[in-house]
């Protein structure tokens, strides 16, 4: 291996010719090489080209044909105008990385040479019309065309990427035309042949809406719309998509209820910074219940992030601040109606030019003397087990300032909660070969979130509020009123809400409490009636 990177006075490189085994060549960020020796194609072993950021590079010789070779990356060779054609079979290469490359225009008509190509990125060229054979590369992965933002966009003002049939990439995971200036009609109608596809990025186009097509894309996991000006509408989607990011689409108005599901996910989400015509005609919450009544619990976590200064009245336990902490009712992972815990909290990103985080921190403290894990061990007094500790990034390396309030809505399954089960005889309880008595008379578990960390910098939370989630919850989607001010309440505001429930901390919102009442005194009386019946 040769290792030049960072060879600020390299201009040109030296005869390859007696080095004929050479397997790797690095140099990157050589910023003044010019000239590349015609020699580098006897280099027959050469597995790996890396001239990333080779700026002053003009040329590389005419033909190039190293038939060992695996990776090339020409990446940000902002003075390369061609590339040069392929002489021979290059069976071995994977990898060709052109991005950045602004003034390159074409590629060779015999590309098909390296027909077992898996990963092409031709982002930031002059590109407008890429050959039809780049889409007959069979073994084809990723495919990337980000881009008319950057110096190339200037060759190519307004100027849409064409694209031909995509039918024959039947292997492609990744497609990514991003920035594409990609317009209503340009995305061909076959898109849903891509029968392997995962990740679609069509973020910073002009398209009105997304052809009906990709909701047929069967493995689809993340679809990127950020900054779609035009988009006024998406259409009915698979819940097999686990992410779904529309920052920034200020046009968008309806988002449609996902449609049935067909693959179980354990972590999905919806993005929707700064959507204020979408947050306008669809609640926050009602957005989360559709898609909780979608896929029921088949996911362990879902998340919105949407404009909104309000949290909905249906978190019926909240407080100012950046944590709350709940009493959990006695078994709650026995009770069949129970599906989950829904959480809410207003925040604020006061700094948009420095990446700030809004974390979620989900911890049960465990109060259940008896109460087993996993791998049979047993909480004692206020153990601690961790559900989450999650969340997104923000600022000005993600284009998202956030000037306004905006709301995180987080759920888990009543699985990511308590990912084991317990079955509650009530006087005898055998969990794991340990067995406890009298499990009514322990303590219940308590919950405590917090969306701030202490150890990272973070957005500004106002307020917070949390929900234990039933199945008859999702019976009614219906848009809910919400109370709350728009900034974050004062201590007194807090103090005045915890005297309206008993004074106490805990009981902060206590209606959800107050109608579970009635199944611990059942609870209770069966116990005691299973008691005296031994006694019998």
């Amino acid at each position: 291996m040769i290792n030049l990177k960072g060879s600020q006075y390299l201009i040109k490189t030296p005869d390859f010719t007696t080095t004929p085994k050479l397997e790797a060549l690095i140099m990157e960020g050589c910023t003044r090489l010019v000239d590349v020796h015609p020699s580098i194609r006897v280099l027959k072993m050469l597995k790996l080209l890396n001239l990333r950021d080779c700026t002053s590079l003009r040329s590389l010789p005419t033909r190039i044909g190293m038939e060992s070779l695996e990776t090339l990356i020409l990446s940000g060779c902002s003075s390369l105008v061609r590339f040069p054609e392929i002489d021979g079979k290059m069976e071995h290469l994977k990898t060709l990385d052109l991005s950045s490359c602004y003034k390159i225009k074409y590629l060779p008509v015999n590309l098909q040479q390296v027909e077992f190509l898996e990963e092409l990125d031709l982002s930031e060229t002059a590109i407008t019309e890429p050959p039809s054979l780049i889409f007959q590369l069979e073994n084809l992965k990723i495919l990337s065309f980000n881009g008319c933002k950057g110096p190339s966009s200037k060759l190519r003002p307004n100027m849409p990427l064409m694209l031909p049939s995509l039918s024959s990439l039947s292997s492609l995971r990744e497609l990514k035309l991003r920035d594409c200036n990609l317009r209503e009609g340009d995305i061909p109608s076959d898109i849903f042949c891509l029968s392997s596809l995962t990740h679609l990025d069509l973020s910073g186009n002009n398209f009105l809406s997304i052809p009906a097509s990709i909701t047929r894309l069967p493995k689809l996991k993340l679809l990127m719309l950020s900054s779609c000006k035009e988009l006024k509408s998406l259409p009915e989607l698979l819940t097999s998509i686990a992410r779904v990011c529309i920052d920034g689409c200020a046009s968008l108005e309806v988002v449609a209820s996902p449609l049935k599901v067909c693959n179980l996910l354990d972590l999905a989400s919806i993005k929707a910074i700064n959507c204020y015509r979408l947050a306008e005609n669809i609640n926050a919450l009602t957005l989360l219940k559709k898609h909780l009544k979608a896929f029921a619990n088949s996911r362990q976590m879902f998340d919105v992030i949407i404009p909104g200064s309000e949290i909905p009245e249906w978190f019926s336990q909240q407080r100012g601040g950046s944590t709350i902490r709940i009493p959990l009712p006695l078994n709650i992972q026995n009770d069949s109606q129970w599906i989950g815990v829904a959480s809410c909290c207003i925040f604020v990103n006061d700094d948009a030019y420095q990446d700030k985080f809004i974390n979620c921190r989900a911890v049960i403290h465990c109060r259940n003397s008896g109460q087993g894990g996993r791998n049979g061990s047993v909480f004692r007094d206020t153990d601690l087990r961790r559900v989450d500790a999650s969340g997104w990034l923000f600022g000005k390396r993600f284009n998202q300032p956030i000037t306004k309030d905006h709301l995180f809505l987080r759920y888990w399954s009543r699985d990511k909660l308590y990912p084991f089960s317990l079955e509650d005889k009530c006087g005898e309880c055998e969990i794991n070969n340990l067995w406890t008595i009298d499990c009514l008379d322990q303590e219940c578990d308590e919950l405590e979130l917090s969306f701030t960390d202490p150890d990272v910098p973070c957005v500004k939370v106002k307020k917070c509020g949390v929900r234990m989630v039933n199945e008859k919850d999702l019976e009614d989607i219906k848009e809910l009123h919400s109370h709350t001010t728009q900034c974050s309440p004062n201590l007194e505001d807090v103090h005045q809400h915890s005297a309206d429930n008993d004074g106490s901390i805990d009981s902060i919102g206590s209606t959800s409490l107050v109608k579970q009442k009635p199944k611990w005194m059942q609870n209770f009386f069966n116990f005691i009636m299973s008691r005296s019946r031994k006694k019998l």
